[in-house]
């Protein structure tokens, strides 16, 4: 597989987010779209020393796909689900402390309001782009969470009275936001967007969304289709899994999503026959998780090597991309760290044997 001009068999990486050093507190951007991105100078150094570490501790796993590490989520918090704020209060139309959350577990985080249109400023994620850039010169991937679905299903709308049109405007914001990464030298673009699989693939408008969103980017684009990373429960959507997307994989309709990666790992690795009818379309590729990230406990490289090999009696080599299941900022540092030294050393394991003459 071809990454950042590199062919890479088998390359891997984590979907976005590490655990934040013990110095790093509360928020790091500002959330606005017209004022200055951090609050002062001492906050922007704290936030670009910790994507260093970030880049660093994945650098020294091996990984070949590093991540800004998420480093603006408030992972040390009870708020962590605040990084869906992040991108509507710096998108133009939207202002913060609306009402709380209708979703169970969700009711102390407010819904952002709409109060005109929605429209892309400037650069939601440039700061992270530049202290990634700063950071490495490795491939690297930026990921967005949450993805423009359940930004415009989560917001409480005052301004459009009609869900049509707020859900274009969000996708259009969004692709400005694509773009601009794209155009400033991001290696590959991930949002995680989990509304079409957490409705059984009943909202089919939340595909219309990715696919106005991804529209005319040029970069890898990956949907990470997220099945929840709860605090304290095995799965946040225990409901949920991929079988919705046996239809959508055999429709002729459009996904304009280079790869698609779920959580495997945690499933046993079962979904994998299915999940292969994804490469049944030109130009894409799968990634797949080899690590929990709910579970304290370390898997082995031999554990990720069998859960490779498992995955590649439905899917060519040259089309996997070996992940994490979700991110890894509500596990401890060093935990964390011994998966993916896991995932690493499990994938070479396997690359060694399929070109081993």
């Amino acid at each position: 597989m071809k990454i950042a001009g590199r062919d890479i068999l088998l390359p891997t990486t984590m979907v976005g987010s590490w655990p934040r050093p013990l110095w790093l507190r509360g928020g790091v951007l500002r959330e606005s779209p017209y004022d200055v991105d951090f609050p002062d100078m001492y906050q922007r150094t704290l936030f670009e020393d910790a994507v260093r570490l970030a880049v660093k501790d994945q650098d020294l796993a091996g990984l070949d796909i590093v991540t800004d590490g998420n480093q603006y989520f408030e992972g040390e918090t009870p708020y962590d689900k605040i990084q869906m704020l992040l991108v509507p209060l710096r998108l133009h139309g939207f202002r913060g402390y609306g009402p709380p959350g209708s979703v169970p577990g969700m009711e102390q985080y407010f819904r952002p309001v709409v109060h005109d249109r929605v429209r892309w400023v400037r650069p939601i994620f440039g700061p992270v782009l530049g202290a990634v850039r700063i950071a490495t010169d490795k491939p690297f991937k930026i990921n967005i969470n949450a993805g423009p679905a359940t930004v415009a299903t989560w917001c409480d709308d005052q301004w459009y009275g009609d869900d049509t049109a707020l859900r274009a405007d969000v996708a259009d914001a969004f692709n400005r936001e694509l773009r601009s990464l794209a155009d400033h030298g991001a290696d590959v673009i991930q949002l995680t967007e989990q509304t079409y699989i957490a409705s059984g693939g009943r909202e089919e408008w939340a595909l219309e969304v990715m696919n106005r969103a991804a529209h005319g980017v040029d970069a890898p684009l990956v949907w990470h289709m997220c099945y929840g990373n709860a605090r304290e429960f095995d799965c946040a959507y225990p409901e949920v899994n991929a079988a919705c997307l046996a239809k959508l994989f055999a429709s002729t309709r459009e996904v304009s999503w280079h790869e698609i990666h779920l959580e495997t790992a945690r499933p046993a690795m079962a979904e994998m026959e299915l999940l292969a009818g994804w490469l049944d379309r030109a130009d894409t590729v799968l990634g797949i998780g080899v690590v929990e990230v709910m579970s304290p406990r370390v898997e082995t490289a031999e554990d990720v090597a069998a859960r490779i090999r498992t995955a590649l009696q439905h899917v060519p080599a040259d089309r996997l991309v070996v992940s994490t299941d979700c991110g890894l900022y509500q596990l401890p540092r060093d935990v964390a760290f011994r998966k993916l030294r896991a995932l690493v050393q499990g994938t070479h394991l396997v690359r060694s044997s399929l070109t081993r003459p």
